[in-house]
């Protein structure tokens, strides 16, 4: 029996094979793009039932009319407001979705980085981004992330090559500037940390549309021996009507490190997606997220943390705070391979519901094979504190500060984990002041 979602869903593949048909471009990445749209033809659009997409309203991405994200001129003036102090000289600049060179600054970056789009990258990195895709490619389960391997058009991509330290972070700013027509944006961004290297990066959006949107952006890392990346991810510019779907992808060899901290005020839809192989001994990962949500916006996170060899370590900590008819969501497995023994593995997600409407879900699970293992997993639901909020009255904080210092209270073990100065104070100040009105 044919439903209603099945014609939605009917209607949001045909809009995508018409939009297929438009992208002619010829360019060094034909190849490894058809093979990802063959693989996403095999996975198909998430149905009802897909469980990484349960908490999702899919329905109200398939009535969107997207056309493809289109190039436009952004002024210079618009883009030095939108950066960083300490990333000044180090930015990368996409314009709804499209690697922009000639925005871009990377001046005070060591001599040896090599910045470059993703097509110019295959001229000389040919043979790694092929193997690098086709494993990917092969290995990806998530349909969106795989489409936007079939239609990105101009991505990024860093090589930090061995024993390199990168002291300024590395800022990759996403400009959103869609007209009436609502956009499929498709950003995409593939980062090589060689052994021994260090950097921190953070990516961050400025929007300017006037309408809703749909951005479907993809992060990789491949982070090698000994190397340590540092990802910090700011989704909080989005249109109440924008879907931001945000997909990372990380490879950790031996003794590599990777951490990273997404910040949202969520939009009609922002869902962070995480697939973290840790395939070398002794790599560890991080993963934090800090959700602070009002009026009707929704923010979501999907996490599969995929332990593969031994003595290897992950925490996980993604913490929701919630007003009015906001929705959260949250479900994360831990995979602990029969070979990755003496793992290390640990996963939380906080809840804090200010009124009765709002709605968080959460579903973390464990799935190990090893049988020397410490791991936990777990959620909570609550409100505020009520004694807390009392004693702080009676010490004279009006009812709105007390609430906002412990909603910060709250956000506080999250932000502190964000490796940039301008940009801690600035998610600082954000759930200092969740409960004044904008």
């Amino acid at each position: 029996m044919t439903t209603q979602y099945d014609l939605e869903q009917e209607t949001f593949r045909n809009l995508l094979e018409e939009l297929r048909n438009q992208f002619q471009v010829s360019d060094a990445l034909v190849q490894i793009r058809q093979k990802a749209w063959q693989h996403y033809l095999a996975l198909g659009i998430p149905a009802k039932q897909n469980e990484a997409y349960r908490y999702i309203k899919l329905r109200n991405l398939f009535s969107q009319p997207f056309s493809l994200g289109v190039e436009k001129l952004i002024s210079k003036q618009i883009i030095d407001s939108s950066i960083y102090p300490e990333c000044k000289h180090s930015v990368l600049v996409f314009v709804n979705g499209h690697f922009s060179p000639q925005l871009s600054d990377f001046t005070s970056l060591p001599t040896k980085v090599v910045v470059s789009s993703l097509p110019d990258a295959m001229q000389t990195y040919g043979a790694f981004i092929n193997n690098h895709w086709a494993k990917n490619i092969r290995e990806e389960t998530d349909s969106f992330a795989t489409l936007n391997g079939a239609l990105h058009r101009h991505g990024a991509f860093i090589y930090i090559p061995s024993k390199v330290a990168v002291e300024p972070p590395i800022q990759i700013l996403n400009v959103v500037d869609s007209d009436n027509q609502p956009q499929m944006i498709l950003p995409r961004l593939l980062v090589f940390a060689g052994p021994q290297s260090d950097a921190r990066i953070v990516s961050t959006q400025k929007n300017f549309a006037l309408d809703g949107y749909f951005v479907n952006q993809v992060s990789e890392f491949v982070v090698e021996e000994g190397a340590h990346v540092h990802f910090t991810e700011v989704l909080c510019d989005e249109h109440p009507q924008g879907w931001h779907f945000n997909a990372a992808r990380a490879s950790l060899k031996r003794n590599s490190t990777f951490k990273s901290v997404c910040a949202t005020e969520g939009s009609a839809t922002v869902r962070t997606d995480y697939r973290v192989t840790l395939t070398g001994e002794n790599a560890e990962a991080l993963l934090n997220g800090v959700s602070m949500l009002s009026d009707k916006r929704e923010a979501h996170a999907h996490v599969y943390m995929d332990h593969q060899a031994p003595n290897c370590r992950s925490y996980q900590l993604f913490k929701n705070v919630l007003n009015n008819f906001s929705r959260s969501s949250f479900e994360g497995k831990i995979m602990v391979r029969k070979a990755a023994q003496k793992t290390e593995a640990f996963q939380l997600n906080n809840n804090l519901l200010l009124n009765d409407h709002s709605h968080a879900d959460s579903k973390p699970n464990l799935e190990i094979f090893a049988d020397d293992v410490k791991a936990s997993h777990g959620a909570t639901v609550g409100q505020l504190n009520q004694d807390q909020l009392f004693y702080m009255k009676t010490r004279g904080f009006a009812d709105e500060a007390a609430k906002n210092l412990l909603i910060y209270g709250f956000c506080e073990q999250v932000i502190e984990m964000i490796p940039i100065a301008s940009l801690q104070q600035e998610i600082s100040n954000k759930a200092r002041n969740y409960l004044i009105k904008k």
